[in-house]
C-alpha cells in the first residue's frame, strides 16, 4: 500500500477526532444525583391478574412517573402512572395503575409476543450487574401482552433474548392495570453477599398524535450513555439461590413431499418425528450452561423475501433459532465474526456464559452436518454450501472492564473440517476519552485451509493455506446536539471469518460524518425534531486502486402523527470489474443519487409509509451504467383488537440506454388473527416477480422469473419455550418454460415443546 495516502488518511482521521474534542468540550455534560429506591421485602405472593388488589401492593415502594423524556425534554407528562414495587426472595413484583383521561383512546392492541410497540404498554429496566452498559427489559401492554429485550448503549436493544416470566393486563374505567411476575432465575446479576444496587428504569410509552415516552428519572440529552443515567433500586438481601434447572424437551412431527421441476412427478416424503432436548443450568446466579441435543434448528416461519437483484453481495438472514440467541450479546465486537446462521444441521451444540467483577466471557461448541461460509471479495461475495461435509465449530469470547466503561477483550473462532479449517484471533478494545468521545479498535487475523472441491469451483479461492490480517478504528463523538464519526477499516485480500458475516475483504476504507440536532423549545409545536447530516467516505483496494469515493447529506424530521420524514442525496465515483479475479480492468462509473421517505399514522391502528429512490447505478450483469428508479410502499393496519395486516412491497426499474432491461417486484404480506393473549393463526404470502429484457444481456437470461411462498400457520405459546405449533407452508416457481407458478414444495409440520423449572 502506497504509504504517503495511508498516512492521509490517517491525518484526516485525527484531525477529524481533535475537532469533535473542541465540540465536546464546549458541551460539558453533568450527571445529576442518582435516586436511591429501597425495595421492601414482603413474604408473600400475589395472583398476577391486574388487579393491585392484595394487602402485599399496600406494602410495596412506591414511585410516581414524573418526567416525559421524548418528545419532551424532561417536561411534566400528560398522563398520571404510578408504580408499586417488592419482591419476596424468589420473585420481583412490578405493579402499574396507568390513569387515562380517556380510556377509550387507549391502543389495546391483541398481538403476538414481543410486538407490543403500537400499544399502550409499559416496562422496566434493570442493569442488574451496575456496570453501566447493558440492562435486561420487560414490557406489557394494556392487555398482558408481554415483551422483552435486553439493552445495550451504543447497539440498541435485542428483542431476541427470551424470559419466562408472569404478566397480566386489563383495561378499566380510569385507565389501565398491569402485573408483572418476574421470577429473580429469570436474571444474571452477580452473586455477593449482603444488598443488590440495580440501576433501574420505569417507563410508560402513550401512543397519541406524539408517542410520548414517560420515565421514572430524566434524560440528560447530552449524555450518549442510557444506562448509565439509571436511578438505582437497593434490595434483595434475603435472595435465595435457585437451583435454576431448565429441561425442555421438543417434538417436531413433519411430512415434506417435493420435486426437481413442474414436470416431474411428486417425490411423496416420509412422516419424520425427531424428538430434542434443550437443557439450562444456573451453575452460579452469573454463569449459564446452555446445551441442546439433536435440537430443531428449522426456523417457524421463512426469512422475509428480499429483492436479490443487480446485486453482487450475499444477503445478511438474522439468526432466530433460541440456542444461539441466549447470550449471543457475549459474542458481540466490532466487526461480527460471530454469525450462527452459518451453523447449518448440528447434532449437539453446548455453551457457557458468564459475567462478574468486570470479567465476561463464553464459549460454545457445536458440531454441523454440512459446513457453509462466505467466499468474499471487493466486487462481491458468494455462497458455498458444502452439503454432507461434516465440521465442528468453536468460538472462544473473554473481556475486561478497565473501569469507566474502557474494555479490553479477545475473541476465538475455530471450525474443522474434512480437508478445510478457518480460525479467526481477534483482540478489541474501547476507550472512553470522556462522557461523548469514545474509540474502539479490533485487530484480527485469519489462517485457512480450503478443500480442493472449493479451489476448484471458486475463482476466489486459488491456492489451499491463505492467512491474513485485518484491523478498525471507530471514533464517535455523541452529545444533546451535535454527533460526529470517523472510522478506518483494512481488510487483507485473504482474511476470511468463515463463522462470521464479513462479505467483503481486500479493502481500506476511510469514513467522515458529523450531524446536528434541533429541538423545539417547548412541547406546543407540530415537530419533535429535527437532524442534518453527511458523510464522506473512500475506498482503496490493497494494491491502492481507489474503488469508489462518496459523499451525502441527509435531512430527517420527526413530527405530529408519530410521523418521519426525510430526504438525502450524493454522488459516488465507483470502481466495478465483474471479474476482480481475472487480468481485465474494471471501469469507473459515476453514480448520483437521491431518496426520499416517509411514515407516518394518520388514525389509530394504520402505520403507512413508503420510500423513494432514484439513482445512476451500475448494471452488474453487463458492466455498464443504468438508470434505476426503487418505491418500497409498506402498510400496517390493525384492523381492531384481533386483526392486523402487513403489507411489504418493492418495485424496482431500471433502465440502460438501449431500453428497460429489468422490472423486478417483491411481495411479503401477512394477515394475523390473534385469538387471545396465547394463540394466533397467521396467513403468510411471499412472491418474487422479475421481467427481464433478454436482449440487453451479454449472457442468456430468462425473460420472466416468479416464486409463490404461502403458510398458514396456528401458534399457542405459555411461554417462550412451553408452546405449540401447526402449520401448511408451499413453494413455487415460473420460468420461460412455464406458463403459470407451478409448486415444487409442500410440508405439513407440527411443533410441541415444554419447559420444565427446577
Amino acid at each position: 500500500m502506497n504509504k504517503i495516502n495511508q498516512l492521509t488518511r490517517y491525518f484526516i482521521l485525527a484531525t477529524c477526532f481533535f475537532q469533535s474534542l473542541i465540540i465536546s468540550a464546549a458541551e460539558t455534560s453533568v450527571q445529576r444525583k442518582k435516586i436511591n429506591y429501597q425495595l421492601p421485602h414482603v413474604a408473600e405472593t400475589i395472583n398476577v391478574d391486574a388487579s393491585l388488589n392484595e394487602s402485599a401492593w399496600q406494602q410495596a415502594l412506591k414511585i410516581e412517573l414524573n418526567y416525559e423524556t421524548d418528545p419532551g425534554e424532561n417536561t411534566t407528562p400528560p398522563v398520571k402512572t404510578e408504580v408499586f414495587l417488592f419482591e419476596n426472595g424468589d420473585t420481583l413484583f412490578v405493579g402499574f395503575n396507568a390513569h387515562d383521561p380517556d380510556p377509550s383512546a387507549i391502543r389495546d392492541y391483541l398481538t403476538d409476543r414481543d410486538d407490543v410497540w403500537s400499544s399502550d404498554f409499559v416496562g422496566i429496566k434493570f442493569d442488574t450487574f451496575g456496570e453501566s452498559r447493558k440492562a435486561f427489559q420487560f414490557f406489557v401492554n394494556a392487555l398482558g401482552v408481554q415483551a422483552d429485550a435486553t439493552q445495550e448503549d451504543f447497539r440498541g436493544d435485542d428483542s431476541n433474548w427470551d424470559a419466562i416470566w408472569d404478566s397480566a393486563g386489563r383495561v378499566t374505567e380510569t385507565g389501565y392495570i398491569v402485573e408483572m411476575a418476574i421470577p429473580l432465575r429469570a436474571l444474571r446479576f452477580p452473586e455477593k453477599q449482603g444488598f443488590q444496587t440495580w440501576p433501574m428504569e420505569i417507563l410508560r410509552f402513550y401512543p397519541r398524535e406524539f408517542r410520548h415516552r414517560i420515565a421514572s428519572s430524566p434524560v440528560n440529552r447530552n449524555i450518549p450513555c442510557r444506562v448509565c443515567q439509571f436511578d438505582h433500586l437497593i434490595g434483595f438481601s434475603d435472595i435465595k439461590p435457585s437451583k435454576n434447572l431448565s429441561f425442555t424437551p421438543t417434538l417436531v412431527v413433519a411430512q415434506s413431499d417435493s420435486r426437481e421441476d413442474a414436470f416431474s412427478e411428486w417425490d411423496e416424503g416420509d412422516i419424520d418425528n425427531e424428538v430434542g432436548l434443550d437443557f439450562r443450568w444456573g451453575i452460579t446466579q452469573d454463569i449459564i450452561l446452555n446445551a441442546t441435543f439433536n435440537p430443531d434448528f428449522s426456523q417457524v416461519e421463512a426469512d422475509s423475501a428480499q429483492l436479490d437483484i443487480n446485486n453482487t453481495f450475499t444477503i445478511f438472514l438474522e439468526e432466530k433459532r433460541p440456542f444461539f440467541l441466549d447470550g449471543a450479546d457475549y459474542f458481540n465486537t466490532l466487526n461480527r465474526l460471530v454469525h450462527t446462521r452459518d451453523i447449518i444441521e448440528p447434532d449437539f451444540g453446548l455453551k457457557v456464559t458468564g459475567q462478574n467483577n468486570g470479567h465476561s466471557f463464553g464459549v460454545f461448541t457445536a458440531d454441523d452436518k454440512h459446513t457453509s461460509f462466505l467466499v468474499p471479495g471487493n466486487q462481491g461475495s458468494e455462497l458455498v454450501l458444502l452439503e454432507n461435509a461434516k465440521s465442528e465449530n468453536q468460538v472462544l469470547r473473554y473481556s475486561y472492564d478497565l473501569g469507566n466503561k474502557n474494555t479490553i477483550g479477545v475473541l476465538v473462532t475455530n471450525r474443522d473440517g474434512d480437508d478445510y479449517s478457518n480460525q479467526v484471533t481477534s483482540i478489541d478494545g474501547k476507550y472512553w476519552f470522556d462522557g461523548n468521545n469514545s474509540i474502539q479498535i479490533q485487530y484480527m487475523s485469519s489462517d485457512s485451509r480450503y478443500a480442493d472441491v472449493v479451489i476448484d469451483e471458486y475463482d476466489s479461492v486459488s491456492v489451499k493455506n491463505i492467512s491474513d490480517d485485518a484491523y478498525s478504528i471507530n471514533f464517535d463523538h455523541e452529545s444533546r446536539n451535535w454527533w460526529a464519526y470517523a472510522s478506518y477499516n483494512e481488510f487483507g485480500k485473504d482474511f476470511r471469518a468463515d463463522l462470521g458475516f464479513l462479505s467483503r475483504v481486500n479493502y481500506d476504507k476511510s469514513v467522515i460524518g458529523l450531524g446536528y440536532k434541533w429541538f423545539p423549545e417547548n412541547n406546543n409545536t407540530w415537530w419533535n425534531k429535527i437532524t442534518l447530516g453527511g458523510d464522506w467516505d473512500v475506498t482503496y483496494d490493497n494494491d491502492n486502486l481507489k474503488l469508489e469515493q462518496e459523499s451525502e447529506l441527509n435531512f430527517r424530521l420527526f413530527a405530529a402523527l408519530q410521523s418521519e420524514t426525510g430526504f438525502g442525496f450524493g454522488k459516488r465515483d465507483r470502481y466495478y470489474d465483474g471479474d476482480e479475479f481475472d487480468n481485465t480492468p474494471g471501469n469507473y462509473f459515476d453514480e448520483q443519487f437521491i431518496y426520499f421517505f416517509s411514515f407516518l399514522k394518520p388514525v389509530e391502528g394504520l402505520k403507512i409509509g413508503s420510500e423513494f429512490e432514484w439513482q445512476d447505478e451500475v448494471d452488474v450483469s453487463n458492466e455498464r451504467l443504468g438508470e434505476s428508479f426503487r418505491i418500497s410502499p409498506d402498510v400496517t393496519w390493525q384492523f381492531n383488537r384481533h386483526w392486523t395486516s402487513r403489507l411489504e412491497y418493492t418495485i424496482l426499474d431500471f433502465d440502460v440506454p438501449d431500453g428497460d432491461l429489468f422490472d423486478a417486484k417483491v411481495l411479503n404480506f401477512r394477515l394475523t388473527y390473534q385469538i387471545d393473549v396465547r394463540s394466533l393463526l397467521r396467513f403468510t404470502v411471499q412472491g418474487l416477480d422479475i421481467k427481464r429484457t433478454p436482449g440487453l444481456y451479454l449472457d442468456d437470461v430468462d425473460a420472466r422469473e416468479k416464486s409463490l411462498n404461502t403458510q398458514l400457520l396456528y401458534s399457542y405459546k405459555i411461554n417462550p419455550q412451553t408452546l405449540f405449533f401447526a402449520g401448511y407452508s408451499d413453494q413455487g416457481y415460473q420460468d420461460d418454460d412455464l406458463d403459470s407458478i407451478k409448486k415444487t414444495g409442500r410440508s405439513l409440520f407440527m411443533k410441541f415443546s415444554y419447559a420444565w423449572q427446577l
